[in-house]
């Protein structure tokens, strides 16, 4: 098991969280919301199992408190497609780094991946023939939100686990 890897899936799992909370905001109560809320929750378990191993590994990642959005969330289909970005860049994520492990917990990574892959179909993403292969496709710069841009309202996970803009 690499540090590395733990600490990117934490980041990623983060961004997620914080992610989540603006969805569930863009929301009406009902459904939506309500899903988007419970996701808040798969993703923080899903952070704190990765914050775990780092500790068991005398390691704490350095999470940002605030992420910014990759594009405006001021609406339900803005919140829809957030949602689905952030899912699918978790794939990538979580089957960029499943070699990085081995036995029971490649398994659980490799099944997170699924089930973000899963989920970014249900909020819209297109379905992928290999979830997290993305061919000739150019990799975007990844960062978190500087104290300077504190807003929620312009990024969500990106391949590596962080925060960027396209």
């Amino acid at each position: 098991m690499s540090t590395g890897a733990w600490k990117d899936i934490a980041l990623g799992e983060e961004a997620a969280v914080y992610a989540y909370g603006v969805i569930a905001a863009r929301f009406p109560a009902g459904v939506e919301r309500n899903r988007a809320a419970d996701l808040v929750v798969v993703h923080a378990r899903a952070r704190d199992r990765a914050r775990a191993a780092l500790a068991a590994a005398d390691s704490q990642p350095d999470l940002p408190a605030v992420f910014e959005m990759p594009f405006p969330v001021d609406s339900s289909l803005a919140a829809r497609r957030l949602a689905a970005v952030v899912e699918s860049r978790l794939v990538d994520v979580y089957t960029g780094l499943a070699g990085d492990f081995e036995g029971d917990e490649r398994k659980a990574v490799v099944a997170a991946g699924a089930e973000c892959a899963a989920r970014a179909v249900t909020w819209g993403a297109r379905p992928a023939a290999f979830p997290g292969a993305r061919a000739n496709e150019s990799q975007p710069t990844s960062r978190p939100a500087t104290s300077a841009s504190r807003t929620p309202t312009a990024s969500a996970v990106a391949g590596d686990g962080a925060v960027l803009s396209r």
